[in-house]
């Protein structure tokens, strides 16, 4: 019986592996590659290509009540430039807000507000103000309290 006694070519065997190696990641590569553009025509076709009706129509209404009605919207934006808002109603002029909620938080806290926080008192001006004069029997302002000292 005869046997092999040559030692194994390990050089060519690891370069027949590394062959098959880089063989197959490029493969896979070109593949993966073919299928996104093959995937993107695809959904192009059936997605892109594909003008929105929908979406144009609904446009072409918006425009269409927008250019109509009573006042169209160009002609009200420039009545607004031309007149501003001296002729508006009570009900669209900016006015202070009547909300006493925000102040809920603020009633329960737990000493006096720091004098950093306070809004500075208004400057007396030397023109007459349309409020009334107060009157001899209204009770003079306290000084403000100091805020606590926390511990």
């Amino acid at each position: 019986m005869a046997h092999e006694s040559s030692d194994p070519r390990t050089g060519l065997i690891a370069k027949i592996g590394v062959l098959a190696i880089v063989t197959l990641l490029v493969t896979r590569a070109g593949l993966a590659a073919y299928f996104d553009r093959m995937a993107g025509e695809e959904s192009y076709k059936k997605i892109g290509s594909q003008k929105p009706d929908a979406l144009l129509n609904l446009r072409a209404d918006e425009a269409r009540r927008l250019s109509g009605g009573a006042m169209p919207v160009d002609k009200a934006m420039q009545l607004l430039v031309v007149k501003g808002r001296m002729g508006a109603a009570p009900e669209l002029v900016p006015s202070a807000s009547r909300d006493v909620a925000p102040m809920q938080g603020w009633m329960q806290m737990p000493g006096e507000v720091p004098a950093a926080l306070m809004a500075p008192e208004p400057e007396p001006s030397a023109a007459p103000s349309a409020a009334p004069a107060p009157s001899a029997s209204a009770a003079p302002k306290a000084a403000p309290k100091p805020a606590p000292k926390h511990p």
